[in-house]
């Protein structure tokens, strides 16, 4: 099993907050007191907040937390979802026919070509049987083809986000096509969604409906990786960071992003892990945390060029928003997509805020928004995604294709 990465962060990051919390509570019964909106009706029954009490909250606090990263990690579960057939690859990226798993009602349904982030890996889309985005479209009639980016090796060692559009992107969707006379549909989900956006917005040929779901635009808005990225350093001392790490590594490790996430709220997994602590480990609840977890402690790592054109081009200088991205050796204009288009934009997601995605929404003319109440990873695997999510997205395509 793994841990959250950088565990040396979390663990630092939970002890910090504690102590902040502890150093903040020093007058609590003061008139310039400021409670947290969730704590003012209870204010009252706190009866002792001194220090020794906090200290005390604060080391059983942190002792769940550990007592659920070790929970985690001896937990039996293990993902055994079989992959359904592949019928393309290219180097390291491969793409699989869920019109081919055993809950399609129909193989030869309307293909929708789903295209995920480069940063982690495609399987959250098919996370298990009873939590797989993939196989609920099957099984409403549609054909969906996940292109599966892999994990990079020496062919992709060079390659930017051009280089995966050209050589990846748009041969998946030249298969997507080929297999029905009809247009054909496509989903991105995260960065994926953005790189569809761009690809879309120059060749669009055959293609019938576009959706994405927390997929990023405008990253001046954003308050996520952006951000992070900003409180570490500027573009150039950026770039000089990843150019070191990929000589250093061979590739940008899992762990470099991870930190950047994890900077967006840092105490997220001292709450979760202790979250976890109070669960039945036997309950279907805590198998599909466990899930969850697996799947973001089994991160991607990311050649040196592709780094560069997300981390530096796409947040530190908002190439996307700005109209300053070039692909295909072309610019890059949302307008020109013509496509009926849904942008799903989480309320709660805290990678790609509202105001981040909702930019391409604006862009693109014959778009709708739709906005339910969840994170990012939540919209694909949460507990009403199904209803919020999966459902609209499956009629979204049923009635565009």
């Amino acid at each position: 099993m793994g841990h959250p990465s950088p565990l040396i962060f979390h663990l630092g990051a939970a002890v910090a907050g504690y102590q902040s919390a502890i150093a903040n509570a020093a007058n609590p019964g003061s008139a310039g007191f400021e409670w947290h909106p969730d704590l003012i009706e209870q204010a009252p029954t706190f009866n002792d907040l001194s220090t020794p009490v906090l200290h005390r909250a604060a080391l059983q606090r942190m002792r769940a937390m550990l007592s659920g990263l070790e929970k985690w990690q001896t937990h039996p579960y293990r993902r055994t979802v079989l992959d359904p057939p592949v019928i393309w690859t290219n180097g390291s990226s491969r793409l699989l026919d869920f019109g081919g798993c055993p809950e399609a009602s129909s193989p030869n349904g309307p293909p929708v070509l789903v295209v995920p982030s480069l940063i982690n890996r495609a399987y959250i889309l098919d996370l298990a049987e009873d939590c797989s985005m993939l196989r609920y479209l099957a099984a409403q009639g549609l054909r969906p083809l996940l292109l599966d980016w892999g994990i990079p090796s020496d062919t992709e060692r060079e390659f930017d986000l051009n280089s995966y559009a050209t050589q990846r992107l748009l041969p998946a969707l030249e298969i997507a096509r080929s297999l029905n006379d009809n247009p054909i549909g496509v989903l991105g989900y995260c960065m994926g969604g953005t790189l569809s956006a761009g690809v879309l917005s120059l060749q669009s040929a055959g293609v019938g409906a576009f959706a994405t779901i927390g997929s990023p635009w405008d990253f001046s808005a954003s308050k996520g990786v952006a951000a992070s990225l900003r409180t570490m350093a500027t573009t150039s001392k950026t770039s000089e960071i990843i150019e070191n790490l990929g000589q250093v590594f061979g590739m940008i490790p899992t762990e470099f992003f991870q930190q950047l996430f994890a900077l967006i709220n840092p105490m997220q997994a001292a709450v979760k892990f202790r979250k976890l602590d109070n669960m039945d480990l036997s309950s279907p609840a805590a198998d599909h945390f466990v899930a969850i977890e697996d799947w973001l402690a089994d991160g991607v790592p990311l050649v040196t060029p592709i780094a560069k054109d997300l981390l530096i081009g796409w947040n530190l200088n908002n190439t996307t928003a700005s109209g300053r991205w070039n692909l295909l050796e072309s610019r890059v204009n949302l307008s020109t997509i013509r496509q009926p288009t849904l942008n799903i934009c989480g309320l709660r997601d805290s990678i790609t805020q509202l105001d981040v995605a909702a930019a391409m929404a604006r862009g693109i003319p014959n778009s709708k928004m739709l906005t339910p109440d969840a994170g990012h990873v939540g919209m694909i695997v949460g507990s009403k995604a199904r209803e919020t999510v999966w459902k609209p997205v499956s009629k979204f395509f049923a009635g565009n294709l």
